[in-house]
């Protein structure tokens, strides 16, 4: 039985622990559309990292893959992921947003969550809301005490470089500088972790392609006071 099918040109783009998830994305700036294809639940996977052309069924009678294998077929390509579930969505062409699939899942430390899309349904702020003015100024403009009536809080802004795309991104926000000083040593240790992982000889086919995203691209990270309103 098939369950997708594009010709377009499908790759790996971002894989979880928590809940065993595996995304796959067609998203190309020639397109308008961005599609995303979302495995739960993963318990075995023997994929490439990306597909020209890409259908999605499940096995026929006479083909050896387990009962529980969704084919991913290519071309001569049979290769398979064991899942609990597969959905897909096509929307408009964004690599992240509040509709997203990616926005349910785990963010790797080069590909930050930020919602730029319209509110959510039913969203409404509970206190004052930062000006867009306040927040460029804040971020070209350090500045040593907030004015009256007003209080800072520590934006974290990544800007990323892949060769491709030139991002610069607010990413977390934190109540102390001291608490978005650790976020970002987290963050950091986590990728030299994976880097680590990525060098041993038995290393997962995930880690190994997450280390070489992350070895040709360019983070830099830095911390902006931004005053709000008490």
């Amino acid at each position: 039985m098939e369950l997708f099918r594009t010709d377009r040109r499908v790759r790996i783009w971002l894989q979880t622990v928590s809940h065993r998830q595996l995304l796959l994305r067609a998203v190309e700036s020639s397109e308008p559309t961005r599609l995303d294809l979302l495995f739960k639940a993963v318990e075995r996977q023997c994929i490439r990292s990306a597909y020209d052309g890409l259908v999605v069924r499940r096995p026929r009678a006479d083909e050896d893959f387990p009962p529980d294998a969704f084919v991913l077929e290519s071309g001569d390509i049979r290769d398979h992921v064991c899942a609990g579930s597969f959905r897909w969505q096509e929307d408009e062409q964004t690599d992240l947003g509040p509709d997203s699939m990616v926005t349910n899942m785990m963010p790797l430390p080069f590909e930050p969550t930020w919602n730029t899309g319209e509110r959510p349904h039913g969203w409404e702020p509970t206190g004052p809301v930062i000006p867009l003015g306040g927040l460029i100024d804040a971020l070209t403009n350090e500045i040593a005490e907030p004015p009256s009536g007003f209080r800072h809080v520590h934006v974290v802004v990544v800007k990323i470089d892949d060769g491709v795309r030139d991002i610069t991104r607010p990413v977390a926000v934190y109540l102390t500088r001291e608490e978005a000083e650790a976020a970002i040593r987290t963050e950091v240790e986590a990728k030299a972790a994976l880097l680590a992982r990525a060098e041993a000889h038995d290393a997962r086919i995930q880690d190994t392609l997450v280390a070489k995203t992350l070895a040709d691209t360019t983070i830099r990270r830095w911390i902006v006071p931004v005053p709000i309103r008490l």
